[in-house]
């Protein structure tokens, strides 16, 4: 079954732009609401997507051409989703536990260190993640009922849109509860919430693994969708991305989280499919622009509207009687 092209181009930009999506929203947690500056978000994108693609696929054994990886355990979709969230979710307390109460730019230091860890060890673990060729032949949650491959991205569409609407309805409740207010209490004065009788560490580890926890999911989509991972997908400055998505958005805000990752990759896919268009002389040159464009875009936001496109809405609260 063939779909009209405007359909499968609406597809095609829906899913990628639904993952950064899911990413912004997580890292939104984290440093929108909490002020927890994390770097290495690409270490925890990774680790979700290494997970699941090691339990949904088949075996993989070793060949002349092919290192081979661990795995073989052709697990379903939501188990492999699952495991990726509780590993991610792992790692973040784990690393989170010892580095938490360190000042904002240490603890930025830690967490992209840690992301160039996972990086190393992804690239040299070759019987595990197969190295630098990364594992392939990861099937997609709707392979056994879909052969077609319009319709299969349209299914990978509505599998990503549908778990974006999900966690942002989810995010919506937490951040406006009592939760979400102590989180944006931290942000703007930590000593003063502490001396409001608040466990400043327990709700910023809370937020952490939250926000890790959501990466992780974002990378078993990931994963599913490519249909292969390799480490340089999760390069550490991928993080910069994501910030710059977030900040074009609206920090603080989850539409905003939204809105800056869609845009955003709806600017490089615009650009991108207008190679094809331009002379070959002008065509090498716009990866560059549009570099230099997201820049100044990210400059003139900052200095004129550092709250970004959707700033955070001032909330307020009848006062306690």
């Amino acid at each position: 079954m063939s779909l009209p092209p405007a359909v499968v181009d609406l597809v095609n930009f829906l899913i990628p732009a639904s993952i950064f999506a899911l990413m912004a929203l997580a890292l939104n947690v984290q440093w929108g609401h909490t002020g927890l500056f994390n770097a290495g978000v690409a270490a925890f994108w990774a680790l979700g997507a290494y997970t699941a693609a090691i339990l949904m696929t088949p075996p993989a054994p070793m060949t002349d051409q092919y290192p081979g990886h661990l795995g073989g355990y052709s697990q379903n979709f939501a188990l492999a989703l699952g495991a990726a969230m509780f590993v991610s979710a792992l790692a973040g307390l784990l690393i989170a536990i010892p580095i938490l109460r360190l000042r904002a730019d240490y603890f930025g230091i830690a967490t992209l260190a840690l992301a160039e860890i996972v990086r190393l060890f992804l690239v040299n673990a070759q019987s595990i993640t197969a190295g630098t060729i990364g594992v392939i032949s990861i099937p997609r949650p709707f392979d056994a009922w879909i052969a077609d491959s319009d319709l299969s991205d349209t299914a990978m569409a509505a599998l990503a849109v549908g778990t974006l609407l999900l966690v942002f309805v989810l995010l919506e409740y937490v951040t406006r509860a009592p939760w979400g207010r102590v989180l944006r209490g931290i942000r703007e004065d930590e000593e003063a919430t502490l001396a409001l009788g608040k466990d400043v560490f327990r709700f910023r580890l809370q937020a952490f693994v939250l926000g890790c926890a959501l990466m992780g999911a974002t990378g078993a989509i990931s994963a599913t969708f490519l249909r292969f991972i390799t480490p340089g997908i999760f390069d550490p400055l991928s993080t910069f991305t994501i910030y710059v998505m977030l900040i074009l958005g609206g920090s603080g805000n989850n539409r905003g989280a939204i809105l800056g990752a869609f845009l955003y990759y709806a600017f490089d896919w615009i650009s991108t499919r207008l190679d094809d268009r331009l002379p070959d002389d002008v065509a090498l040159k716009v990866p560059a622009l549009r570099v230099m464009a997201i820049g100044a875009l990210l400059v003139i936001l900052i200095i004129y509207r550092p709250e970004g496109i959707l700033k955070e809405p001032r909330r307020t609260y009848p006062p306690v009687s």
